[in-house]
C-alpha cells in the first residue's frame, strides 16, 4: 500500500488524545498531550520515544486497558473503524480485544499462567474465538513445534514464549497486533528471530501492526511509517526511512545520534526528562534543546503535511 495513500479509510484512529493519570503519591500525572495519528491496514507503525514519553499508554488508550480509577481525566477520540473505543461498553470492548485488537506485551512469562499447560490455553481461545486454523497450523506458522502444547511455560524460553503470545494472536485471530517491546527481554538471536517472523507474518497474513520499541535500528527495519514520542507529546511523524536519515525535531535528531557506531564517540543527550506532573506548556523539549527560545513555551502545532513534526524551526 501507497504510505500517502489517503483514499483508503485508517483502521486506527487516534484524534487529539489526552490522558491523565491519578497517582497515589505523585498526584495527577500528564501521560498523554493532544495525540493525533492514524494507522492503514496493512501498515506497519513504529513508535519510539524514552522511557516515560507516552508510548505503553497510547497503545493502552486504543485497547482501553485501563482501570477507571486509574484515569483522571481523558480527552479525545480513538477510533476501530470508525467506532469510538473509548466509548465502548464493557460488552463491546470483549468483541474487539483480541478478536480485532490484540496485544503482544514485553515480558511473555507474565502472559500465561505458570500452573497451567500451554494446550488448557489454547483450549480456551479456540472455545471463544472459534478459529479458522487449527492449534498445530498455528504453532508451525511461528516456528514451534506440537510438543510444547504438553508443556508449562516454566518448560519453555523466553523467546519461545514470545513465539506463543504470537501464536495466541493469531489463533484469536487479530487483524491489528500491538507489540510493546516484544524483543527487549531476549538476547540477541531471539530478537533477530522474532523480528523476521514478524516480518514474515506481515508479508504473508497481511497484518496490520504498532511496533513499539527503544531501538530505533529495529524500528528502521521493519516498519513503514514511525512516531517519536516526548513528554507525551507526538513530536515527529514520517516515513520511517525520511526520519531516520533526515529528522527534523531537535529529540529526533539527538535520539538518532545517541546510535552507538564504530569509530565515532558516545553521544548522549543532557539534562533530565521533563515532570510529567506538571502540565507541559509548549514544547516539552525546550529545557534540554540547544536552539530553544522564548518563543517555544508558546503552543507548538504539528507542521508539514507527510513528515510532520512540531517544532517551530523545522
Amino acid at each position: 500500500m501507497d504510505l500517502f495513500d489517503r483514499k483508503e479509510k485508517p483502521i486506527i484512529e487516534v484524534k487529539n488524545l489526552s490522558l491523565t493519570y491519578r497517582h497515589r503519591r505523585q498526584g495527577l500525572v500528564y501521560a498523554l498531550s493532544d495525540v493525533s495519528f492514524e494507522i492503514f491496514k496493512g501498515q506497519f507503525l513504529g513508535i519510539a520515544g524514552e522511557s516515560g514519553s507516552g508510548k505503553s499508554t497510547v497503545c493502552k488508550a486504543i485497547m482501553k486497558l485501563f482501570r477507571e480509577w486509574e484515569i483522571a481525566d481523558i480527552s479525545g477520540e480513538v477510533l476501530y473503524r470508525g467506532n469510538n473505543v473509548l466509548k465502548m461498553s464493557w460488552k463491546e470492548l470483549q468483541e474487539i480485544r483480541g478478536r480485532r485488537i490484540a496485544m503482544i506485551f514485553q515480558q511473555p512469562c507474565n502472559s500465561f499462567n505458570p500452573v497451567v499447560k500451554i494446550s488448557a490455553v489454547f483450549a480456551e481461545i479456540e472455545k471463544r474465538f472459534s478459529p479458522k486454523f487449527s492449534a498445530e497450523e498455528i504453532l508451525e506458522t511461528v516456528g514451534l513445534e506440537k510438543r510444547v502444547l504438553d508443556l508449562f511455560p516454566h518448560n519453555l524460553s523466553g523467546g519461545m514464549l514470545q513465539r506463543l503470545q504470537l501464536a495466541v494472536v493469531l489463533l484469536a485471530g487479530a487483524e491489528v497486533i500491538i507489540a510493546d517491546e516484544p524483543t527487549s527481554s531476549l538476547d540477541a538471536r531471539a530478537q533477530f528471530e522474532i523480528i523476521n517472523l514478524l516480518k514474515d507474518l506481515a508479508r504473508n497474513e497481511g497484518l496490520t501492526m504498532i511496533f513499539v520499541s527503544h531501538n530505533l535500528r529495529l524500528i528502521k527495519y521493519l516498519t513503514q511509517r514511525m512516531i517519536v514520542f516526548y513528554g507525551g507529546f507526538l513530536v515527529e511523524e514520517g516515513p520511517t526511512e525520511e526520519v531516520m536519515e533526515n529528522p527534523l525535531h531537535p529529540y529526533v535528531k539527538d535520539l538518532v545520534k545517541c546510535l552507538p557506531e564504530r569509530e565515532k564517540p558516545f553521544f548522549s543527550i543532557g539534562g533530565f526528562p521533563p515532570d510529567l506532573t506538571k502540565k507541559a506548556e509548549g514544547c516539552p523539549y525546550r529545557e534540554r534543546c540547544a536552539i530553544a527560545e522564548d518563543v517555544c513555551r508558546g503552543r507548538v502545532p504539528l507542521k508539514r503535511q507527510y513528515h510532520k513534526v512540531m517544532c517551530f524551526y523545522a
